[in-house]
């Protein structure tokens, strides 16, 4: 068993005891220190290798930070060999948002960087994204890009290229709503911009770290380091291939995203444009929908590419998906090449 600082508190966190040996080595220029927060639900099989992609940073942060959220493998036992260099907390499941917050709110450092427990990251990560604070001190916030892979390798090397994006630097609020941009795994965000802009939103399963974005975003700018710094890696059990399928508050993900950031921020409407927003709100409704009949649900694909064409009745190609659920097997097939000869390079 790993040791624990105080036993479980009332609200299911175990603390680590006193006397363990933390890592206190820095990862800063000048004084600035980094903590590193993993949280972790059922991951026993990738957490090893996302600690050990840490403990390999040429510019080690303070400390790391393990936020076990209620798992029922053998993640605990896989960590024991790793106890005088990780702070172990468990708590009950709630969710990978209270488990960041847990994080969060346990991180002595004046930066804090994600990592999820089945991603890694390069050995340089830490050390470029600190060099970038340094030089641009105005900065609350730097990402970086990404490498994809599964079991079988590289699937691609860098999602910018792959993509064919300009990552911003800046105030870049208008991109990200119009864009995810990033992942998690390659932000480090200084500690203080949470006073501002508060905690994960943990009603969201999936997508409480875009919305964080957003808020940090209308307040702070935001850099960003052109290199892949984080491993992310593609597997059958991936949240964003269960729970990002399913509606949260009867809305796809990315629409109750938008849909908070619109309420918490109702200028953004006029700052934007209608068109804009509306068209984004559209988005999610479509590729949703769109999975849905891939996957034989038409009634659901039925409604969700009608709410989408509620948003924006102007895209082609949602109009042309959502006949197919009028017509007969041999006119979806039809359609269903019309559709792929207008838009697969899209």
């Amino acid at each position: 068993m790993l040791r624990t600082r105080s036993g479980c508190t009332s609200d299911g966190v175990l603390l680590p005891l006193p006397g363990v040996e933390m890592m206190r080595r820095e990862a800063s220029i000048g004084d600035a220190t980094v903590s590193v927060v993993i949280p972790s639900y059922n991951c026993g099989h990738y957490v090893v290798k996302a600690v050990e992609s840490v403990l390999k940073q040429s510019c080690p942060p303070q400390e790391i930070i393990l936020v076990d959220d209620g798992s029922t493998d053998h993640t605990r036992e896989v960590l024991e060999p790793y106890r005088k260099a990780i702070v172990y907390l468990y708590q009950k499941n709630a969710g990978e948002p209270a488990a960041r917050n847990t994080g969060i709110r346990h991180a002595s450092g004046e930066f804090i960087a994600f990592l999820d427990a089945d991603d890694m990251w390069l050995p340089e990560k830490l050390e470029l994204q600190m060099e970038y604070f340094a030089r641009h001190p105005e900065v609350a916030l730097v990402y970086s890009d990404m490498a994809i892979f599964d079991e079988t390798g590289i699937l691609h090397e860098s999602v910018k290229d792959w993509l064919k994006v300009s990552m911003p630097s800046g105030f870049v609020f208008p991109q990200l709503f119009a864009e995810t941009l990033f992942g998690s795994g390659t932000v480090v965000f200084r500690k203080s911009s949470v006073e501002k802009v508060g905690y994960f939103d943990e009603t969201f399963f999936v997508g409480s770290d875009y919305e964080m974005w957003l808020r940090m975003a209308r307040y702070f700018k935001f850099g960003y380091v052109d290199k892949p710094l984080l491993m992310y890696r593609q597997h059958a059990s991936m949240a964003t291939r269960g729970l990002g399928l399913a509606l949260q508050d009867g809305l796809p993900w990315e629409a109750k995203v938008i849909t908070k950031i619109l309420s918490s921020y109702p200028e953004v409407r006029r700052e934007l444009g209608d068109s804009t927003v509306r068209r984004r709100l559209a988005r999610p409704y479509f590729y949703l929908g769109y999975s849905c009949l891939d996957r034989g649900n038409h009634d659901e694909a039925r409604k969700l590419l009608s709410r989408s064409l509620r948003q924006w009745p102007w895209s082609l190609r949602c109009q042309l998906l959502y006949a197919l659920m009028f017509l007969t097997p041999s006119q979806v097939s039809g359609l269903r090449n019309v559709y792929h000869r207008l838009f697969a390079q899209q």
